[in-house]
């Protein structure tokens, strides 16, 4: 404080001077001082607090959406709500926010989510979902407007080809060249007509051309049955056999058989005994050769359908010496067959069509034959004296396959003659014409 006093320095300051006893008056301004700085810091301690507490009740950080091309798209069906994972700062602040702070979104992060929603699809994004909407016909309709039921239905063709069947079962491409003949194992629940609809044959092709079935209707699984790529007959050429006649004796179309490719035939003149051909839409099956089928128009067809045969004892015999089911000390404990006397080397001719699956020795039957006509009917010509046929040959009825002997488990000259249907032995008598 300033006071007027005895003069301390200079007349100068006009009588004025500062108060004796300095110490004192410094020791008092460093308190008005001190509390000038404290004064201050205290200012700076509260705008520091009310500052910090502006900075903490700001606005939140903005919420980082995940990349567009991190994004997986999605089929623009409704309008979705997108899941927004918010950055790991955020949600630490919510965990520390409390329950009731991370259930209610700030106005921030409402407003941020709006203009995502808002904004356009990336080019990736939008292209999946321009592709849908241009092609509404095809989810609709299987094909674009216009020109895709065509193509629809070529494929639908191609699939339903027998042709392209068997060539995927045989695992070739789309324009490789048929075989004569292919091996087919049988699977699980097949039947010789599921077979033949698979293949687009006819039952009687499954049949004829695989004389081991005895029961088209119960195969063996694992079976392995040989397969015409179309309907006929697979035939081993023999030495002396013409295609002319064979043409004729299986009643096969001959043109088709010419050029079915697989067949390898330049010249009719040229095939050679052991070949292999598919004499097309032949049959094995004799018993309506001649007759022919009816088609469209009233024409006649030159293929021949498998037919139930029709046996004929081709013998001039003398009597019957023992009947079917005559009980006998055999595997199945009767007579399987009919016995007809008759003088050794009297002449057998075959009961019906068929092919030669048997002609062999046997202690029993002796020299002896058996014929599988197809479709499980099969007959059997036991004690011969000569066998004239070969395994694997066809023949006609009434052709000459043997002589009557006294071989085998034989008490004099006769012929056991056999029917068997689907594996069974069947009384000859209620077969025979």
């Amino acid at each position: 404080m300033l006071r007027i006093a005895e003069p301390l320095f200079s007349s100068r300051f006009g009588g004025w001077a500062l108060e004796r006893n300095p110490p004192r008056r410094n020791a008092e301004g460093g308190q008005h001082w001190s509390l000038l700085i404290v004064t201050a810091a205290a200012l700076v301690a509260m705008l520091a607090v009310v500052f910090d507490l502006s900075i903490s009740s700001g606005p939140e950080l903005p919420v980082v959406l995940p990349r567009a091309d991190a994004m997986a798209p999605a089929e623009p069906t409704a309008v979705q709500q997108p899941t927004v994972t918010p950055p790991p700062s955020a949600s630490r602040e919510a965990a520390t926010s409390g329950p009731a702070a991370a259930a209610v979104p700030s106005a921030s992060t409402t407003r941020e989510r709006s203009q995502w929603q808002a904004a356009p699809e990336p080019a990736e994004r939008s292209a999946p979902a321009q592709a849908s909407s241009n092609n509404v016909n095809t989810s609709q309709t299987g094909a674009p407007a216009g020109e895709q039921p065509t193509q629809a239905t070529a494929a639908a063709t191609v699939v339903d080809d027998p042709a392209s069947r068997i060539r995927e079962y045989l695992g070739l491409h789309a324009g490789a060249q048929l075989p004569v003949s292919f091996s087919y194992e049988v699977q699980p629940g097949d039947t010789a007509s599921s077979i033949a609809e698979r293949f687009g044959l006819q039952d009687a092709t499954v049949l004829f051309n695989n004389w081991d079935i005895y029961d088209p209707n119960h195969l063996g699984v694992g079976q392995r049955l040989v397969l015409p790529p179309v309907d006929g007959l697979i035939y081993t050429v023999q030495s002396g056999d013409t295609l002319d006649a064979l043409l004729q004796r299986y009643q096969a179309d001959e043109l088709a058989t010419l050029s079915y490719a697989a067949n390898r035939i330049s010249s009719p003149e040229q095939i050679y005994a052991g070949q292999t051909l598919l004499l097309v839409h032949g049959s094995a099956s004799l018993a309506g050769v001649g007759s022919g089928a009816a088609v469209a128009g009233g024409a006649e067809s030159n293929t021949s359908v498998w037919t139930e045969p029709e046996f004929v004892l081709y013998l001039r015999y003398d009597k019957i010496t023992d009947y079917f089911g005559t009980p006998r000390t055999n595997a199945v404990g009767y007579h399987t067959g009919v016995d007809y006397t008759a003088p050794v080397g009297e002449l057998i001719g075959a009961a019906a069509g068929g092919r030669i699956s048997v002609a062999t020795w046997d202690p029993s039957y002796g020299n002896w034959v058996e014929i599988d006509h197809g479709g499980g009917y099969r007959s059997r010509y036991a004690h011969l004296d000569i066998i004239n046929v070969r395994e694997g040959q066809s023949v006609d009825q009434g052709d000459y396959i043997g002589t009557v002997g006294n071989t085998g488990n034989s008490s004099g000259a006769h012929l056991h003659f056999e029917i068997i249907v689907n594996g069974e032995a069947v009384n000859p008598l209620a077969w025979l014409n």
